[in-house]
């Protein structure tokens, strides 16, 4: 009995300190949240406006029609997929992978970004064209430029004909969703309004669109690691919870058990006394 409360009482003191650093995790996840938060507002005027003028250069039917910008065309794809560098972040980077593999071919090029990612890919034997870390702090904007000249290098190639990134698209803190954007090249949104102002583009369409695209691509993976980040810290702040919850409860259970096998010792001792004293 004196070993089975000892046991006990082992297992109440690791549930708690379980409880202790889940609450720990959960809270720096959240702060981290409110900071990807402000950063994405503060960011969202510059890409809202880039976004803005390359759908506005779209409205044209020329450029529609003759630009490889935006022409589709045959070959291997490009994918980008971004990942967490650490793991207690529940199924976020199975539900990438599965986004993944349902999205390529066996000769398509793949970037992983994040050790997650990387580690992955490497087991499955994925082609990989380069690898990069995602980092354990907000995304740094000089973080997209080699992403950006991979992309730039093998579309102006000719190496592939499509380009897009998988990453976790932030809806809100209970919502992530693994998503496929797909960068080059560019579609029209459906969606988008024109506005009656016409403007003259000099010297041409076509040109300002090309000289457009460095910023639109920054745009996109900008966009993309920052969703990517945010929606990390945000599932890892529910799993923590959930963690913490489930701590919590197995302590108390555990300690309703140590109690009553206390009080259920105390019990047997008074017996025995009492057998005794009547013995004698």
């Amino acid at each position: 009995m004196a070993q089975n409360l000892q046991a006990v009482k082992k297992r109440i003191k690791t549930s708690q300190s379980i409880f202790q650093i889940a609450k720990a995790m959960e809270m720096i996840a959240a702060s981290k949240i409110r900071k990807a938060e402000v950063a994405v507002e503060r960011y969202k005027p510059y890409s809202s406006r880039v976004t803005y003028i390359i759908q506005k250069i779209l409205a044209d039917k020329e450029i529609m029609d003759n630009s490889p910008l935006v022409k589709a065309r045959e070959g291997k794809k490009l994918v980008f997929i971004i990942s967490p560098d650490k793991g207690l972040c529940g199924g976020l980077v199975v539900n990438l992978f599965k986004k993944l593999y349902s999205s390529i071919s066996k000769d398509d090029y793949v970037v992983p970004v994040g050790k997650k990612a990387i580690s992955n890919a490497i087991r499955t034997n994925i082609n990989i064209a380069a690898t990069f870390n995602m980092g354990t702090t907000f995304p740094k904007y000089e973080n997209i430029f080699p992403l950006k000249k991979i992309t730039e290098d093998l579309f102006n190639l000719q190496e592939v004909g499509k380009v897009s990134i998988i990453y976790t698209n932030f809806k809100n803190m209970l919502i992530q969703e693994a998503v496929e954007d797909i960068i080059l090249p560019i579609k029209r949104d459906e969606k988008f309004v024109n506005n009656s102002i016409e403007y003259i583009m000099e010297p041409s369409t076509k040109q300002v669109l090309s000289d457009m695209i460095p910023y639109y691509l920054e745009v996109e993976f900008y966009n993309a690691l920052m969703n990517a980040y945010a929606s990390e810290q945000a599932a890892r702040m529910t799993a923590m919870r959930n963690a913490k919850d489930n701590a919590e409860e197995i302590s108390a259970s555990l300690t309703n058990i140590y109690n009553k096998s206390r009080q259920e010792k105390i019990t047997n001792e008074i017996l025995d006394l009492a057998n005794g004293q009547q013995g004698m």
